[in-house]
């Protein structure tokens, strides 16, 4: 058969290569075309057809139509690449918060006659809970009362003791107070006489008084000094006269004896006047006001001074004065002893009280109230039970609205750890359910042995659904950024059979898909293999959708859906895909390789102007057939097609394939 020149020329030196290799190239790709099943390009969520993201189909579970997936009211969210923090994973424990943990115990022991509460109830701090009934109590309010009556009478009598002896203390201190006024006014007397005798002392007048005195006598003196001796002359004269008469004879004896008798008491009371006695006392007195009388004075005035202090202080500190005083204090203090004694007659009962809060009545009724808000957690006492001892446990209130998540975090890890830092907890049997909480506390030592340090964090539970005691995986948040991944809400992810499956949608359809997943942060879990960003996944009554795909179809659903879709049959005996993908490369090359070699013989033919002989042809295919087959295949393995077929092969799918059959026919 002749061949155009212009199409099909080659050198002689590369002849035999065309040939072998586009025989090669043209018997392998019909044949790797007819292997792969047009489902291995349309499985479950996409798969990665580099072998980085390769999901597959579940062959336990069913494919979910969408009007199924309708009547359970799924709804749908894309898978998305974002970044995540890097999280520090460990086992851990819920706790309960030290302080909303409280043992309620009976304060008093006594008798349980009322309870309350149930366990799991609410209450609110400060709730009664029970009451009970104590002797103790009882006895102690009547001990107390008798006491305190005794005391009460001992008070009055006292406070009567008292009064009396404060009157008599009040009319003593009257009377010694009458008693220090005069006293005082004595003193002040004696001291008013003691001024003036020492300004008459240091005056001198009492002396000068003396000498007036003194002179006035000398003077009377000297007169009738000399009054006498002028009677003494006359009586003297006429004495001689008489004498000489009656010794003439001319005057009788008589009247001479008469004139003798006259000189004789005239001599006498010149005598006499020489002698007065006015005059030896005034010299008397002159002599002592010149020396004894101004201190014989001031001594009496200095004396009764003294007298006068003596009194004041004998009035001021009257016996019966100190006396009455000590009465009325030992008095007053008896009113002190007994007001003391009437306190303490019911402090036994009144610390009691105060010991049990104030909660108890008269009838020795003690009542037990919540410490805290909380929910009873358990109950060890019964109506009508006895509690022996104060102190005994009779119930436990705990709060848990807020909770701890305790960790032991390796000592290496510390550094990215801080107070405040997010923290997302799963707990066994709500895996779809992720609780947030922040870094509270992280331990000051570390274990000697473990090298480990506790760290706790502390999560919302107001719904209640954390229980203490809990095995718990906990993530720290460690404030580092990965590159961005592919994630999707932790909710949407199901596990079946040891496997995490994802429901993608595919057109009315939900498929079920196998995926491998990475790190949780938060509702956010990433998704290593199985899904590409931009799919559809089922994030709410997934778990639902996974029960509806398990229950069997009935036969003839299954022979209508076979005869509706006859091309599945290829896909339930797929070739095993490490088989497909084997042949992939090798039909690549076998396929470059013939492309490369009849480009460089088209250019060596236009540069050659011998013609291929006719034993030489070969059928090559045309190159426009071969770059529309690689096309298709692109165009069907194309991650970023945003149409993915269901399993089973499309009708474009069915056509290429005949269409490469038809070229080896």
């Amino acid at each position: 058969m002749a061949i155009n020149t212009n199409s099909y020329t080659t050198s002689s030196s590369i002849t035999p290569a065309v040939r072998a290799v586009g025989r090669l190239s043209w018997l392998l790709l019909p044949i790797w075309i007819s292997l792969v099943s047009p489902s291995a390009f349309a499985h479950g969520g996409h798969g990665n057809e580099f072998g980085s993201q390769e999901g597959t189909k579940s062959t336990k579970v069913q494919v979910v139509d969408g009007a199924t997936a309708q009547q359970i009211g799924v709804q749908t969210v894309a898978a998305k690449k974002q970044s995540l923090n890097v999280e520090i994973a460990a086992t851990g424990q819920i706790e309960l918060l030290p302080s909303k943990k409280v043992e309620v115990t009976a304060p008093i022991k006594g008798k349980l006659v009322q309870l309350l509460v149930q366990p799991g109830a609410r209450v609110k701090a400060g709730q009664i809970l029970a009451t009970l009934s104590s002797p103790e109590l009882n006895d102690l309010r009547t001990s107390s009362l008798e006491k305190r009556s005794t005391a009460l009478a001992l008070l009055q009598q006292a406070q009567t003791d008292r009064n009396l002896a404060q009157q008599s203390y009040q009319k003593i201190v009257q009377i010694a107070a009458a008693e220090t006024d005069r006293a005082n006014s004595q003193l002040a007397a004696a001291q008013s006489r003691l001024a003036r005798e020492q300004q008459l002392v240091k005056s001198g007048s009492i002396v000068q008084a003396a000498k007036t005195s003194y002179q006035r006598q000398q003077q009377i003196a000297t007169a009738e000094i000399s009054s006498a001796q002028t009677e003494l002359e006359l009586a003297q004269e006429r004495y001689q006269k008489d004498l000489e008469l009656v010794k003439s004879g001319a005057l009788a004896r008589r009247q001479m004896l008469e004139s003798q008798a006259k000189l004789a008491a005239a001599r006498t009371a010149l005598v006499r006047a020489q002698s007065q006695a006015g005059v030896a006392q005034a010299a008397t007195d002159l002599r002592k006001a010149e020396t004894d009388l101004p201190l014989r004075e001031l001594r009496d005035a200095e004396k009764q001074v003294a007298d006068a202090r003596a009194e004041l202080a004998r009035a001021m500190n009257q016996k019966s004065v100190v006396e009455a005083q000590a009465q009325f204090q030992r008095a007053n203090s008896a009113v002190t002893a007994a007001q003391t004694q009437l306190r303490l007659s019911d402090a036994s009962y009144q610390g009691r009280l105060a010991q049990l809060g104030n909660r108890a009545n008269a009838q020795g009724i003690v009542t037990v109230t919540a410490p805290i808000d909380g929910t009873i957690a358990d109950r060890e006492i019964t109506i009508g039970q006895s509690v022996a001892d104060a102190g005994a446990r009779l119930m436990t209130i705990t709060d848990d609205r807020q909770v701890l998540a305790t960790a032991n975090i390796y000592e290496r890890d510390l550094g990215r750890l801080k107070i405040g830092q997010q923290v997302s907890v799963k707990v066994p049997g709500m895996a779809d359910k992720v609780f947030s909480g922040q870094i509270s506390r992280i331990g000051t030592a570390v274990d000697s042995q473990s090298r480990v340090v506790p760290v706790q964090a502390t999560l919302d539970n107001s719904q209640g659904l954390l229980k203490a005691g809990t095995f718990a995986e906990i993530k720290l948040a460690t404030g580092q950024i990965t590159s961005p991944v592919v994630v999707i809400p932790a909710g949407a992810v199901v596990e079946a059979d040891q496997e995490k499956l994802v429901y993608v949608k595919s057109g009315d359809s939900y498929q079920p898909t196998t995926v491998t997943l990475g790190q949780t942060v938060g509702d956010l879990v990433e998704v290593k293999t199985g899904l590409f960003a931009g799919d559809l996944v089922v994030n709410k009554r997934a778990p639902q959708l996974y029960a509806q795909s398990l229950k069997k179809k009935p036969a003839s659903e299954d022979k209508a859906t076979t005869e509706a879709k006859p091309d599945n049959a290829v896909s339930q005996n797929q070739i095993p895909t490490y088989l497909i993908w084997g042949l992939v490369p090798v039909a690549g090359i076998l396929g470059g390789s013939a492309w490369w070699l009849k480009k460089r013989s088209e250019r060596n033919a236009n540069s050659s102007t011998d013609l291929i002989e006719p034993e030489d042809e070969l059928n090559y295919l045309p190159v426009e057939e071969i770059h529309t087959i690689e096309e298709d295949s692109k165009q069907h393995n194309s991650p970023n097609s945003s149409q993915y077929p269901q399993i089973g092969a499309t009708s474009r799918d069915v056509g290429g394939a005949s269409r490469n059959e038809n070229l080896y026919r």
